[in-house]
């Protein structure tokens, strides 16, 4: 994830920056600090891409909120977090769709509810680790079509390649649950990703590598019903 931390004192926007990094995991986020708003306006202006903009309203040079009218004007959809210590401004901040208000100084506890939502709201992509030929192989959740049981292995069916585990199934299941909630069990043998589904009846389903798998009369229903949320829920 890539947030902009926006604030015209060194000593908040470092800290700010830090305590991101500290909750999220150094790997996983890469923060971009800019002295005032006028810098980061700039950075849309030259297509510079951000996943979030963390702004403080208070600034001598271009004050928050105006910078959060021209970043609007660039991308409607980013999320913006206000850093302020005037939490009356709060109501102002609706007219630009503010994500979120954290007030100064920052409370570790609010702020790491608030990185949980946006990477709720980003749908940020969690990484699966298996092994294969002595190596471990990291995958992105989202590109994991299906998960098969084959006796006492369980094959990984990717889009581009398949990587067979020794492993109970049920902790297959466990693993991928714990990485995202877009997977339902068809079969006792399958676990499919919903956002690779193409077709689903009652005794099959049609993924998008253009396999064809086969769904238990007991799943079938419960698989509908998963499904349709599945697209309501991600716009599809």
């Amino acid at each position: 994830m890539r947030i902009a931390v926006v604030d015209d004192e060194e000593v908040f926007r470092r800290q700010i920056a830090s305590m991101i990094s500290n909750l999220y995991g150094r790997e996983d986020v890469s923060c971009f600090l800019y002295a005032d708003g006028s810098e980061v306006i700039r950075s849309f202006e030259n297509g510079f891409e951000l996943d979030a903009v963390f702004l403080d309203i208070e600034m001598a040079d271009v004050d928050g909120m105006s910078a959060a009218r021209r970043i609007r004007e660039f991308n409607k959809e980013i999320p913006i977090v206000f850093t302020t210590s005037h939490t009356e401004m709060a109501i102002e901040g609706y007219e630009v769709d503010a994500f979120r208000f954290l007030s100064k100084p920052i409370n570790e506890l609010k702020l790491r509810e608030t990185l949980k939502d946006l990477e709720t709201l980003l749908k940020v992509d969690n990484k699966i680790i298996l092994r294969k030929d002595g190596e471990e192989l990291v995958f992105s959740i989202s590109d994991l079509i299906y998960a098969e049981a084959s006796n006492n292995s369980v094959r990984f069916q990717f889009r581009k390649q398949s990587v067979e585990q020794r492993m109970k199934f049920t902790d297959a299941v466990k693993m991928i649950d714990e990485l995202t909630p877009d997977f339902v069990k068809i079969h006792r043998s399958y676990y499919v990703n919903l956002s690779h589904v193409k077709k689903l009846n009652s005794t099959e389903v049609l993924m998008d590598n253009a396999e064809t798998l086969p769904v238990a009369r007991s799943a079938a229903g419960d698989a509908k019903d998963r499904l349709f949320e599945y697209v309501r829920r991600a716009g599809r």
